[in-house]
């Protein structure tokens, strides 16, 4: 699962588009019950495994409609449990760092 995941993710960054969990949710055909849920530790796990490889996150364009195109709080805590990002989860910080990992994701991928 964590491979089509990064293969939807990488599919989203290289066409500019970013997409909500439950989009993500859908094209990985995740049923019910506690779908978001589901896909929240899908992108969570899928994060850790790049961290470990050193590569930049695509969970970053994975975006929580109710925050004006930034991740979810979760998003947040992971990489500053990863050691990446050390800032707040909202506003001009967020958005620098969730920026620049796309940036890096486009140059990556």
């Amino acid at each position: 699962m964590r491979e089509a995941l990064k293969v939807l993710l990488i599919e989203a960054a290289r066409s500019g588009r970013t997409l909500i969990y439950a989009e993500v949710a859908k094209s990985l055909q995740l049923q019910p019950p506690h779908t978001i849920h589901k896909t929240a530790l899908l992108i969570e796990d899928l994060m850790r495994s790049q961290a470990a490889g050193s590569e930049s996150q695509l969970a970053s364009f994975v975006v929580s409609k109710a925050r004006a195109g930034l991740p979810a709080p979760g998003f947040f805590i992971v990489t500053r449990e990863l050691g990446l990002y050390d800032g707040a989860d909202e506003g001009a910080e967020a958005y620098a760092f969730v920026e620049a990992e796309r940036k890096r994701c486009l140059e990556q991928f």
